[in-house]
């Protein structure tokens, strides 16, 4: 069973009463049921619908009560089925609104889902009702029926308690939508989401890379017979997307790992992509799995081994710090603040074999409210934490919330994200880039196509702050793929931080050569090399990230002779450069990978804009009398029609790069003069071109421009 089946049915018992008839999944098909539907009467039909519900194999029951609405289409029972159903398999408030609103015209507190008779709805068609307007944002309809449910339901009702928590979440709402945030955020549409249910996406931090969860049918009825007969959903899978030249998604790619008849779910990914987190249910309640890469593809799945991580009990969602000190995770364990809290566990210890991981601690009342709690996505900077709740906090459904660690390892009280980053439905699995600003989540809303759909968030307000990051990427000589046989890792050592902060092992993506990992500002590091195969030194670098700025990247690019397996580091020869005045300035680096055919950034937005400030500032306060920046840009050998040859493409980017930062500077009387802009080079390199552009992997990383202030 699916992750969002298991939350679905655990709901059923609000409306059903004890099993009569007993439908086992094995004994029952959906031509039968059809068959049941055309040749009962509709006594027989009630009965059925009822024990099917009851059963939970609500897409059998709602064919049967489609049955009954043709021969009584103005019965408030059938109405009332048929919006529930709606709503509980679907969560289709538009489709269930209009006969929820039939429902309720005749209710009756003693209510009989089983006779024959019952004409009238369930008291609870009201609390449904009253869902759909909540998921629809028309909160004040919503108030008025949760209202109008307490009022006539009876004092044991189960829904009670959760009616008292929704008026709670309008409130809420009301004051979210008055004042709403700033946010840019958009469906991402075909081919990530179809008709069918996509969620739990995980972005690369650089965003080149969505994995996700989808239920989307194999080729050739592959997986048509394990479709589950309670909602007709296909088992989930995990599939990945790229973006290509364009800023468009890939058509996605099922992962080797997943099996026909098997439910698979995303929940993270490491930072250099080489270690998948899922959650799978075969083996109890729901737990942790993972899977790694090696021999060029993901591995068959393995339940998590980390102590006291994996119990009887339910285990949601989990991920890793990109510093690996801490992990966390979710159940619903005793001992919590409510149903499913965080937890987080500490690195105790590192031999070199194994990671010693402390007792599992909860997050406290700070995040863990009285309700649920799910999908923590820890940031680069290893403190602040995005997760989602459904208690009070949120305006309905699940909710983005925001908390920060501190530094006596508290974490600060968290905050909604508001509206419209959340929605009155559920907003959930909440990732995000390096910096913070794009991300990407789980949502139900009107504009979607399937029952759950991926949208992606652009906004000005959760940058990240005070953190550097490191960007590199490793090339070979002669422009060839990195042959299997050479393992490089790279060792990052902190040569001023915290003795627990020292050092840390990175390794680069195997698709594509790109490492990346969070810094300390105001720090020196230096960079180790080395050849896994051979257990030797490559070579060596470094860099100091500097202290006054709130986000910055340092960016390293190694070019590797595979034969000798040496870094090598070749002198600069295209041109003379005017000597390096050495300075207590920190040098500038910058670095822009272009889409196909494109050219042209500006000065006024983005990392570009941060690196000229930055300039500017270090000139402003006497820290540099002059600066040189050096331009370095490349095109691949993919053909372009529309600047005739590449050779004229790495040129007019160059160019343009040059004359923008020229007369950037030059306006301003202060800057005139004391800042020189040189071409290093302007080339063509990467492989051989064989009509297959689209292959972003292949051609993307020789797309770019760079700079270097001295």
């Amino acid at each position: 069973m699916g992750r969002f089946t298991k939350q679905l049915l655990k709901f059923l018992p609000l409306m059903v009463m004890p099993v009569l008839t007993s439908y086992g999944q094995d004994n029952i098909t959906e031509d039968e049921v059809r068959e049941l539907a055309k040749s009962s009467n509709q006594n027989q039909l009630v009965m059925q619908t009822s024990n099917l519900t009851q059963e939970g194999f609500l897409y059998y029951a709602e064919i049967i009560v489609d049955r009954l609405l043709e021969l009584d289409p103005e019965s408030s029972n059938y109405n009332y089925r048929k919006g529930f159903l709606c709503l509980d398999i679907r969560k289709d408030y538009m489709q269930a609104i209009p006969y929820l609103e039939k429902a309720v015209l005749d209710t009756d507190p003693n209510y009989d889902i089983y006779s024959p008779k019952e004409k009238s709805a369930a008291v609870d068609a009201f609390f449904h009702l009253a869902s759909c307007y909540h998921l629809n944002e028309e909160i004040d309809k919503a108030e008025l029926n949760y209202t109008k449910f307490k009022e006539l339901s009876k004092s044991k009702s189960e829904l009670l308690p959760v009616t008292q928590l929704r008026l709670t979440q309008c409130i809420e709402a009301k004051k979210r939508i008055a004042n709403p945030v700033k946010v840019y955020l958009k469906n991402i549409d075909a081919p990530i989401n179809t008709k069918y249910p996509e969620y739990s996406p995980v972005i690369s931090l650089d965003g080149s890379a969505l994995y996700f969860t989808s239920r989307r049918p194999w080729g050739n009825n592959a997986t048509e017979e394990f479709r589950d007969p309670r909602f007709n959903q296909y088992p989930e899978d995990v599939y990945v997307s790229y973006v290509d030249f364009d800023s468009l998604w890939t058509e996605p790619v099922r992962l080797e790992f997943c099996k026909p008849r098997q439910n698979e779910a995303t929940i993270a990914i490491s930072s250099d992509e080489r270690k998948i987190y899922l959650y799978e249910d075969s083996t109890g309640n729901g737990d942790i799995y993972y899977t790694d890469f090696y021999h060029a593809k993901f591995q068959d799945i393995q339940e998590l081994k980390m102590k006291n991580i994996n119990t009887k009990y339910w285990e949601t969602h989990a991920m890793m710090s990109h510093d690996k000190e801490s992990f966390f995770f979710v159940s619903d364990r005793p001992g919590g603040f409510g149903g499913r809290d965080i937890y987080m566990v500490k690195v105790k210890s590192r031999d070199g074999k194994e990671d010693k991981w402390g007792d599992p601690i909860n997050l406290g009342p700070s995040v863990n409210g009285p309700g649920d709690e799910d999908s923590p996505f820890i940031s680069m900077d290893n403190r602040t934490l995005y997760f989602a709740t459904n208690d009070g906090r949120s305006i309905g459904g699940f909710d983005i919330m925001r908390t920060v660690l501190e530094d006596d390892g508290s974490w600060l009280v968290a905050e909604n994200l508001g509206y419209p980053f959340n929605s009155t439905n559920d907003d959930i699995f909440y990732t995000t880039t390096l910096d913070g600003r794009k991300g990407y989540m789980t949502s139900f809303r009107k504009d979607g196509k399937g029952e759950k759909d991926i949208y992606e968030i652009h906004n000005d307000f959760l940058g990240l702050k005070d953190i550097a990051v490191l960007k590199g990427l490793i090339k070979t000589l002669d422009n060839k793929p990195i042959p299997e046989d050479l393992a490089i890792k790279v060792k990052l050592v902190c040569i001023d931080c915290d003795a627990s902060l020292t050092s840390r092992t990175i390794y680069p993506r195997m698709r594509d050569s790109k490492f990346m990992t969070g810094l300390e500002p105001c720090k020196t590091y230096r960079l180790e090399y080395t050849d896994l195969s051979l257990d030797t030194l490559m070579g060596t670098d470094g860099f100091t990230t500097y202290c006054d700025t709130n986000y910055q990247e340092i960016y390293r690019e190694l070019l590797i002779d595979v034969d000798k397996r040496i870094i090598i580091f070749p002198p600069d020869t295209t041109i003379e450069l005017p000597p390096v005045v050495v300075t207590d300035c920190p040098n500038l680096e910058f670095m822009h990978y272009f889409e196909y055919n494109k050219n042209k950034l500006s000065v006024s937005k983005g990392d570009l804009k941060n690196f000229v400030k930055t300039v500017e500032k270090q000139l402003e306060e006497d820290c540099r009398e002059n600066v040189t920046i050096n331009v370095y840009s490349s095109a691949s050998y993919v053909p372009t029609k529309t600047y005739e040859t590449n050779e004229n493409l790495t040129r007019i980017r160059a160019e343009n790069m040059k004359y923008d930062l020229i007369a950037y500077f030059e306006k301003e009387p202060k800057l005139k003069g004391r800042v020189n802009v040189v071409i290093v080079t302007a080339i063509v390199q990467g492989p051989e071109y064989i009509i297959d552009a689209g292959n972003t992997k292949k051609y993307g990383p020789y797309q770019y421009v760079g700079l270097k202030a001295e």
